[in-house]
């Protein structure tokens, strides 16, 4: 049984009955065989009560053997509890729980002597500070009224909560009259320092309770620790003071809180937010906002005035505006959200109100330049059906409702309910949304563009999303057989429309992927009686847009294609090209057979895919596309398995016509590199290497190590850099093989304006 914070490992309960007696047993023994804890028990009823006694033999936590009463029992029933003499001790730990006068529903004494905390904790932890701390001292449980109040003198000194200080807490309480009782906590510690003072009586009705605090300083390392995981970051502290009167099922709490120098990053942001002296009032009709201002990490402000509005903690209503200027809301990865994450900046005008059942929210929001959002498709929003129709088996065996579930229509259900949001959204047409269709193998949607959207919840949390999203730039990827990535420039004028559902929207992009390719092959059957010499300048290459029109439903669009050339190439050849390309874009078939063969061997196919005459065999064209697939391939696998080291493989197989006829010949270029003393020092070794042909024969254990990088971060932030190379490297014809050796200082700075960049010229000047 284990979460973020606890880990029980092979735990085992087990027991027996017999002779009206329940034998039983609990314990826990880790991978180490350590023995973290072991309790056994019997179980027999007395009477109207049970009585349980724990077996003195064999008491176990953390692997040490701990003395137990053998006349210990606790007892329950119609009569109400007692506890008879439960004392524990181990060296100079003691612990005694029991009845003051061994009777049912009694006074309940508490005593503890060098009791440690970790004791107990090291059981259910992960590590070795979820709690730590030395208990000493008396507390009495006295019984009034039916309920009981405190009496005790005790103290926990250095508390420790996942090896974060807490200080020492002291507890004091008297009983000042036969109903009242007088209490006074304190912790102090060098980061906490509160005290709470007054008095409690029970069932004392709207006068039960009455304590004053007083908070000098309160870290907010500790909430951090409390949180849970669900801040990650926190520094500063907390001052104020805070009153708690009433009764204790509804009591009024007031107060000021005031943060002080406050840094927070919650872990669904991961964004650090700063509070530099923000107050919060706490009032007997609600808590306030007067004015409180969150900075994010580039100092831009949310601003939060208004009232969360209650009556003892019951009927929460709000009254609450929230502004923000170029305010990072959130700057989070998969790691911290799997659905969406990136980056968010955001103006935004937000006004919440109505009561805690049904909050009514208002809001004006445009995300801005610098946002960089991204949202991944559910898995099980993805389409798996790959085949054009679909083939339905039907069973027409009835089978018993008992046994099995009757098949009901599903109803959608939505998780985010009792809400009443309206809101519009401006998209900045520098901003970037990023949807992500498929996780697995990376197939995104990238755009760019101006939208204006109508975004809603009703109270049954349905969600809707209206408008337009005109697009300016952009890219769409496709993986190829999970191998072959390809990336298509999205053109202007597409549009992304919602008319309700928000992953049911209708798309119209065009988008255009280059390739350089050379058209005899296109034109084979056309110029078959042409001579040589004329038929070799169909070999020159040209840049063919390959065309992906998208239409349709966002994640099961229509895709279709068209090639064409430039605006300023169709007149290439005469225009016998263009004209091709004219006609092919009319036989989807002929069309998608060429598409494929440019996005995966970057050329053109005869009709008879077995012949080519744009240079080279089909088997070069295969080899060529072989060694692009072996390079993704080892490259994913050293990235894999290779942990330290960056090991990078490019494998290059082409026929070499060096020697006036055709060689296969194959080169496999391999690149290591390591960073050593904190990253500061980088060293890179690489050089190419033959493994087909007449060059393999010629290799050397120098080709392996040719070439040779080192470079060193002379500052830490890495500004300023030391660089030296040895580069073995050929040429050309006339100055052949050389080896280049050199060194240098670098400079080493990123920018977004140029007024950026002189501006850090002239702090690292000062």
């Amino acid at each position: 049984m284990s979460n973020s914070l606890i880990k029980l490992e092979n735990i085992l309960i087990d027991g027996k009955l017999a002779d009206k007696t329940l034998f039983t047993g609990i314990s826990s023994i880790d991978s180490k065989q350590n023995k973290k804890l072991i309790i056994r028990a019997q179980m027999v009823k007395d009477g109207t009560s049970y009585k349980v006694m724990i077996d003195p033999e064999g008491f176990t936590l953390m692997n040490d053997r701990w003395n137990i009463a053998k006349d210990n029992y606790f007892a329950f029933g119609k009569q109400g509890f007692l506890i008879h003499h439960i004392f524990i001790d181990k060296t100079e730990s003691q612990i005694r729980v029991t009845s003051v006068n061994d009777q049912f529903n009694d006074d309940q004494s508490i005593e503890a002597k060098n009791f440690r905390l970790a004791d107990i904790s090291l059981i259910l932890e992960k590590d070795s500070g979820l709690l730590k701390g030395n208990i000493n001292g008396t507390a009495l449980l006295k019984r009034v009224n039916n309920s009981y109040g405190l009496i005790a003198d005790a103290n926990i000194s250095n508390m420790f909560i996942r090896n974060i200080p807490l200080g020492n807490l002291t507890v004091e309480a008297e009983n000042a009259t036969n109903q009242k009782f007088n209490i006074e906590v304190n912790v102090s510690g060098a980061d906490n320092n509160f005290t709470a003072k007054g008095y409690f009586i029970p069932n004392g009705g709207d006068n039960s309770i009455d304590i004053e605090g007083t908070i000098r300083s309160l870290s907010l390392k500790s909430a951090e620790v409390l949180s849970m995981g669900a801040i990650t970051e926190a520094s500063g502290n907390v001052t104020g003071n805070f009153s708690v009167k009433g009764s204790t099922a509804a009591p009024d709490i007031t107060g000021v809180l005031v943060f002080n120098n406050a840094f927070i990053t919650p872990a669904f942001l991961n964004n650090r937010l700063e509070l530099k002296h923000e107050t919060v009032q706490l009032k007997a009709d609600g808590i306030y906002f007067n004015s409180f201002t969150i900075l994010d990490a580039g100092k831009h402000k949310a601003v939060i005035d208004g009232i969360v509005k209650m009556k003892r903690f019951k009927d929460f209503g709000f009254s609450m505006h929230i502004n923000t200027n170029d305010f990072l809301l959130f700057n989070s990865t998969a790691k911290n959200n799997r659905e969406f994450y990136g980056k968010m900046v955001i103006d935004s005008k937000i006004d919440i109100g109505g009561p805690l059942k049904l909050p009514v929210v208002n809001a004006k929001i445009k995300m801005k330049k610098g946002s960089n959002f991204t949202f991944a498709v559910p898995e099980k929003k993805l389409s798996t059906d790959k085949g054009e129709d679909i083939i339905r088996f039907v069973d027409t065996l009835k089978l018993n409702p008992i046994l099995f579930r009757d098949d009901k229509t599903e109803t959608k259900k939505f998780k985010l309910t009792g809400f009443d949001i309206s809101s519009i959204i401006e998209v900045d047409k520098e901003a970037t949304l990023r949807l992500l269709l498929d996780p697995a193998s990376s197939d995104s949607l990238v755009v760019k563009g101006e939208a204006a959207l109508s975004f809603a919840i009703d109270r049954s949390g349905k969600m809707s999303l209206t408008g337009t999203y005109n697009l300016n730039d952009g890219n769409y990827v496709v993986s190829l057989e999970s191998v072959i990535k390809r990336k298509f420039v999205i053109q202007p004028g597409g549009t992304i429309i919602w008319n309700g559902e928000i992953l049911e929207a209708e798309i119209s992009i065009n988008a255009i992927y280059s390739v350089r390719a050379s058209p005899i092959d296109l034109i084979a059957d056309q110029i078959s009686g042409l001579s040589a010499s004329d038929r070799n300048m169909y070999k020159q290459p040209y840049p063919f847009l390959v065309v992906l029109k998208l239409r349709g439903a966002l994640l099961h669009p229509d895709i279709s294609f068209e090639i064409q050339l430039r605006p300023e190439d169709k007149g290439i050849l005469g225009g016998a090209v263009n004209a091709k390309l004219n006609m092919l874009n009319e036989d989807p078939n002929t069309l998608n057979k060429q598409v494929f063969a440019l996005l995966v061997l970057g050329r053109f196919i005869q009709e008879n895919p077995l012949q080519s005459e744009s240079g080279g065999s089909v088997t070069s064209v295969v080899r060529s596309t072989v060694g692009t697939f072996l390079s993704t391939q080892l490259n994913q696998l050293s990235s894999k398995f290779l942990t330290g080291v960056e090991l990078n493989f490019n494998i290059q197989s082409y026929d070499d016509y060096q020697t006036g006829q055709a060689a296969g010949r194959t080169q496999i270029d391999i690149g290591v590199k390591k960073q050593l003393f904190n990253e500061r020092l980088s060293v890179q070794v690489g050089g190419s290497v033959d493994v087909e042909g007449e060059y393999a024969k010629k290799n050397s254990a120098s080709d392996i190590i040719s070439d040779v990088t080192i470079e060193y971060k002379l500052t830490k932030d890495g500004r300023y850099r030391l660089k030296a190379f040895r580069h073995n490297q050929y040429e050309g014809a006339i100055e052949g093989q050389l080896v280049e050796t050199g060194a240098g200082v670098l400079y080493e700075r990123d920018f977004n304006k140029w007024k950026e960049l002189l501006k850090w010229l002239k702090k690292d000047k000062k």
